[in-house]
């Protein structure tokens, strides 16, 4: 895969949900994306191409940003079909529909911890503490927060999905056994509890200025937001103690 085709591969895949709907979820999209590399991998093969672009619109879902693994991973494979006899198609093509169905399903809870629950929570606590510690006010402060939000998650998601679309065509279908040996559930943990840290010191900053009676109010939401953290009540504690310190918050007068 040349850089070229990355290049048209990956720009495709930030369009995979631009064509979502609710039959066949992003079977558009990845059809879209693929589009380059099924053309060279078929061209001159009479109705090979036509076919291969036709299986690949039944239903497909998986999170997004994690789709570029599978990307990667279907290109090896149909450059594999195509360049196979056609005998030894109808097997390798049904391994492939497999292999794609299984990765979208597993690789979709992965993203969802990662990018959603670890990274986006993050980068908002990042943004908002920047912006309280830096002194600015009222719409420097949305300006600043939003821009810097922005900016700090995707110099994380672009990177990710650029080289999850080579990792993916080299792993092939090896991708399971390789995401073992990555520390991501550690990663994921970590990111998290920096993310709530960044919210309490942005709480902290909030309240540092209110009346004593109001700052207790804060400190007592932080205290509950903390007990819910360690009671490991649900898989969204961690929002639930972004709520309460936003009630801390509203109280002190700030929003």
């Amino acid at each position: 895969m040349s850089v070229g085709m990355q290049g048209s591969l990956f720009g495709r895949s930030l369009l995979l949900q631009s064509c979502w709907n609710f039959e066949r979820m992003q079977s558009l999209g990845l059809g879209f994306c693929l589009e380059p590399w099924l053309a060279r991998c078929w061209s001159g093969q009479g109705d090979g191409g036509r076919e291969a672009r036709l299986r690949h619109q039944e239903y497909f879902n998986t999170q997004p940003y994690m789709a570029s693994l599978i990307v990667g991973m279907i290109c090896a494979l149909e450059e594999e079909v195509a360049g196979s006899p056609a005998a030894a198609r109808p097997g390798k093509i049904a391994r492939l529909q497999s292999l794609k169905a299984a990765a979208a399903s597993a690789l979709a809870g992965l993203g969802d911890a990662l990018f959603w629950g670890a990274l986006r929570p993050f980068c908002a606590g990042l943004a908002l503490t920047g912006a309280l510690a830096l002194g600015f006010g009222s719409w420097r402060a949305a300006a600043w927060a939003a821009a810097a939000g922005l900016i700090a998650y995707n110099a994380v998601a672009l990177p990710l999905r650029w080289r999850f679309l080579r990792r993916g065509y080299e792993w092939k279908d090896q991708i399971a056994n390789r995401l073992k040996s990555w520390q991501g559930q550690r990663f994921i943990r970590d990111l998290r509890w920096t993310g709530l840290a960044l919210i309490w010191a942005a709480v902290a900053l909030l309240l540092r200025d209110t009346a004593p009676a109001q700052r207790l109010a804060g400190v007592l939401a932080l205290i509950a937001a903390l007990a819910l953290r360690g009671a490991r009540v649900s898989a969204y504690r961690i929002y639930g103690g972004a709520v309460l310190a936003g009630l801390a918050a509203s109280w002190a007068g700030w929003l």
